[in-house]
C-alpha cells in the first residue's frame, strides 16, 4: 500500500479577522491513496501455514496449548493504540477489508456490500484488515507512536522477526509478525511490524487483550506503515470479522467501528505547509507552535473517512476566547484520509499568550495549542544579555541617552510596530511616547527600554 499525496492547490486571500462562520476553500491540502498490492504473498501465506501448523502440533504435544472451545467466546478489541507521551487526537485509517467476491479482478463486496478493498488479476483477494498510521506515517514510525495490542487473549504460535522494516515496493515477501490462537482455536495474524519491535514473549507464552505485541512498520509486501489484522478459524477458513449485509454473522468485535468512521486525526499548525517525501523518508512537517507579530500561520486538519458534504467547523481562539476567525469547510468527495489547510498573518498588535485551533467535525472536538509571543522573546533577548549599546536612564521618563553606537536608533512596541528611527548624536525625546517596555535596535544589537512616565 502506498500513498501519493495529491496537492490541490486553491488560492484565495486568507488575511481576515472575521467572527462569521463562512464557507472557506483551502489553501492548499490532499488526500491519502492506496495502492493494491499483494500484501501476504502466496509463498509466504504457505510458509505461515506450514510454520503454524508445526508449532501448534508441537505445542499441543507439550500441554501448552488447551482443546478448543466448541463454540466461539471470542470478542475482539481493536488491534493498535498510542503509544503514552503522543497526543494525536486520532492515529490511523482504514485502507482495506476482506473481499468477499472471489472472482477477478476488479470484482469487489467488502462486508458491507462497498468495495473498500481489492483483488489483482493474478487471482490474489485481500484478506484481512490494512489499517494505515496517518497523519506523517513514516514519522510515527519511526518514533514508535503506534502500538500494536493484542486483540484477545491466547497463546503465541508464531513469530517472524529481523525483516526490513521500510520497504517501499511489493518485492519483499518476509515480513515481522505474531500469531495469537484464542480460546476457540481461531489465530490472528498482526503483520508487516517494525523490525526488533515484536514481544520478547517466546512461542507458547499467553498474551492478554491489550498487551503490546508490536510496533506499526512496513516490513513484507508493502508501501508504508500499517498494520494488515487477518483472522482465520480452527479449520483455517478466513474469517472476516464485520457484520454487515455481505456477510451477515454475528460481529467478532465487542464494540463494531462504523463502515466509515469520519475522524479527526489532528489540529495542527505549521510555518509553511506540510511536505510529503517519497517513501520511505520522513515528511517534512513544518509544524510550529510559536509565533509572533506578522508571522504566517498555517493552520491544517488531518482526517480519515471524511466524506463528501460533511460540514467541518475550523475557529482559531485568542488567550481571553475571544475569536480571531472561524470557517467551515466541506470535502467535494469522500477520502480514506485527507488534510487541508489555511493560512493567516499574525496581526502587528496580536493578544500574547495562548492561543487555540480548533476543529469540529460529526460532534467531535480536536484542539491544538500554540503561542503567540512577545518580540523580545522570539529575538533571543532576555534579563541577562549584555549587548554592546548602552542606554540611560532605563526607565526613562522624558530623554534617553544611547552611547557605544554610531547607527541609527529603531524602537519598536513589545507587539513588534516600529515606532521611530533616532539620531545617537543628541538626546533623545521620549515624552510622547506611551508607558510600556519596548525593544531598542541599532544594528544587530537589542536592549529593553521601559518607559515610565
Amino acid at each position: 500500500m502506498q500513498h501519493p499525496i495529491s496537492r490541490l492547490l486553491f488560492i484565495c486571500a486568507l488575511q481576515l479577522i472575521s467572527t462569521t462562520l463562512f464557507a472557506q476553500k483551502p489553501a492548499g491540502g490532499g488526500h491519502y491513496q492506496t495502492q493494491a498490492s499483494e500484501c501476504v504473498p502466496e509463498s509466504l501465506r504457505l510458509q505461515i501455514e506450514k510454520d503454524l501448523k508445526k508449532n501448534i502440533a508441537d505445542l499441543k504435544a507439550a500441554g501448552k496449548l488447551k482443546p478448543n472451545k466448541k463454540t466461539r467466546a471470542v470478542g475482539l478489541e481493536w488491534p493498535l493504540k498510542q503509544a503514552t507521551g503522543f497526543d494525536y487526537c486520532s492515529y490511523y485509517g482504514v485502507s482495506n477489508f476482506v473481499d468477499h467476491n472471489t472472482s477477478y479482478p476488479n470484482l469487489l463486496e467488502d462486508y458491507n456490500c462497498g468495495t473498500r478493498t481489492y483483488d489483482l488479476n493474478t487471482g490474489y483477494n485481500h484478506g484481512g484488515i490494512d489499517i494505515f498510521l496517518w497523519p506523517f506515517d513514516w514519522n510515527m514510525k519511526n518514533a514508535n507512536q503506534v502500538e500494536i495490542i493484542a486483540a484477545a487473549p491466547g497463546v503465541i504460535v508464531g513469530k517472524y522477526d529481523g525483516n526490513p522494516d521500510s520497504n517501499c515496493n511489493f518485492s519483499n515477501p518476509n515480513w515481522n509478525a505474531v500469531y495469537i490462537q484464542h480460546t476457540d482455536g481461531s489465530i490472528a495474524w498482526y503483520g508487516h511490524m517494525k523490525t526488533g519491535s515484536t514481544t520478547t514473549k517466546q512461542i507458547g507464552a499467553t498474551v492478554i487483550t491489550g498487551e503490546k505485541i508490536g510496533l506499526v512498520g512496513s516490513s513484507g509486501s508493502s508501501t508504508a506503515p500499517h498494520l494488515h489484522f487477518e483472522l482465520h478459524d480452527a479449520a483455517n477458513n478466513l474469517i472476516d470479522p464485520y457484520n454487515g449485509s455481505c456477510n451477515q454473522i454475528s460481529s467478532w468485535w465487542n464494540s463494531q467501528k462504523p463502515y466509515y468512521e469520519s475522524t479527526i486525526n489532528a489540529a495542527l499548525t505549521h510555518q509553511s505547509p506540510p511536505v510529503f517525501n517519497p517513501c520511505p523518508a520522513p515528511a517534512t512537517t513544518n509544524i510550529k507552535d510559536t509565533f509572533a507579530a506578522n508571522d504566517t500561520l498555517y493552520v491544517c486538519g488531518y482526517f480519515h473517512d471524511h466524506q463528501q458534504g460533511q460540514l467541518t467547523n475550523y475557529t482559531i481562539y485568542r488567550p481571553d476566547n475571544s475569536v480571531f476567525s472561524t470557517w467551515t469547510h466541506s470535502p467535494n468527495q469522500t477520502y480514506a484520509a485527507s488534510y487541508w489547510y489555511w493560512y493567516y498573518i499574525i496581526p502587528s498588535s496580536p493578544m500574547l499568550g495562548t492561543w487555540r485551533f480548533q476543529v469540529q467535525l460529526q460532534g467531535q472536538t480536536c484542539e491544538h495549542a500554540f503561542e503567540v509571543i512577545d518580540p523580545f522573546i522570539a529575538a533571543g533577548i532576555n534579563e541577562t544579555s549584555q549587548p554592546k549599546i548602552i542606554i540611560s536612564p532605563n526607565p526613562v521618563s522624558h530623554f534617553l541617552t544611547i552611547q557605544n553606537t554610531i547607527l541609527p536608533i529603531e524602537l519598536y512596541s513589545m507587539f513588534g510596530q516600529k515606532v521611530g528611527i533616532y539620531n545617537t548624536n543628541s538626546p533623545i525625546d521620549i515624552s510622547n511616547i506611551p508607558n510600556g517596555i519596548y525593544l531598542l535596535k541599532s544594528g544587530v544589537q537589542y536592549q529593553k527600554l521601559v518607559i515610565q512616565h
